[in-house]
């Protein structure tokens, strides 16, 4: 039997914050009931430390989410106001926003796909990738919305290029590699060096570097593992070392849904770990056992990971 209102207050857990998590969840899932609301509205009244709570949750939520939760879509967003306090109920499902809808190609959460550019460029695109074919002065390229692609234009002969964000990276026979995540474009050259050009600087990247930057303003070329970056083309992501926070970023374009975690200590928490792609699945929980945290699976929208 399904709980009513009264049920979920009466079962709910003995932390604030994970009384957030627990209405966050259930109102996120779509199968809250008129009554589940107005136990929602009573618990939000009855401490003002409930509704920051909540909007913490939410705040984490909205981050790092592309979801478009607005009140237009079929299923999206509504706001209700109860007393002076104003919560945020999550209808069911998802409404995705296209992004870049006139875009040549693209690839959906989890998949890889592997293509040959005009010109015989051969091309790979992870997870959730979004690219358009451009030229410039003649010259056949591309421009990466957003995602990640991988190219071999060791057989051409010809110039090639990359635009991204406000940059561009430009490479006369050889392989490289172009991300292009929250604002920022990382470039590794794993076969001949490149030029990455942005605003009005330039710099050359040597085989075996890789160089970010961001709006106009361009780091400097460090040396990278590239069997480890670029493990994903072979079904595979490696950590070494890297904090939890950026393990699950990098999850979350691989697969569905929102992983939160709470607390910025544990999100610094150092993470060695080989992903199989086709098992991501299981990376959760061996990480709950490893590092001795709790994952907790609201629904298959939301998961939180906390400190045990």
């Amino acid at each position: 039997m399904a709980m009513t209102g009264e049920n979920h207050l009466a079962n709910l857990p003995d932390t604030v914050s994970e009384q957030a998590i627990y209405w966050f969840a259930l109102l996120l899932d779509g199968s809250e009931t008129e009554e589940d609301r107005r136990a929602f509205a009573r618990w939000v009244e009855a401490d003002a430390a409930h509704l920051e709570a909540f909007g913490e949750i939410e705040r984490l939520w909205s981050g790092s989410t592309s979801l478009n939760l607005s009140t237009g879509n079929k299923v999206g967003r509504r706001a209700f106001m109860t007393g002076t306090a104003a919560a945020l109920v999550i209808s069911a499902g998802w409404a995705f926003s296209p992004r870049h809808p006139f875009a040549d190609i693209r690839t959906v959460t989890g998949e890889r796909h592997s293509f040959s550019l005009p010109g015989g460029v051969e091309a790979e695109l992870a997870s959730d990738t979004v690219m358009s074919y451009v030229a410039r002065d003649g010259i056949n390229g591309v421009e990466l919305h957003s995602g990640e692609a991988w190219f071999n234009h060791s057989a051409t002969g010809n110039a090639f290029f990359v635009a991204a964000a406000h940059g561009a990276s430009w490479s006369w026979g050889g392989r490289l590699d172009v991300a292009a995540y929250d604002g920022g474009v990382t470039v590794i050259a794993e076969q001949n060096p490149l030029i990455v050009r942005v605003g009005g600087a330039q710099t050359q990247v040597a085989a075996g570097n890789a160089v970010r930057y961001r709006d106009v303003q361009i780091g400097r070329p460090y040396e990278v593992d590239l069997s480890a970056e670029l493990a994903w083309r072979n079904g595979q992501l490696v950590f070494m070392g890297r904090p939890l926070g950026e393990v699950v970023r990098v999850l979350q374009r691989w697969q569905n849904g929102k992983i939160m975690i709470i607390g910025e200590e544990l999100k610094s928490r150092p993470v060695t770990l080989v992903v199989d792609l086709e098992r991501l699945k299981d990376v959760l929980p061996v990480l709950a056992r490893v590092l001795s945290i709790n994952v907790h699976r609201f629904t298959d929208y939301l998961t939180v990971i906390r400190a045990a």
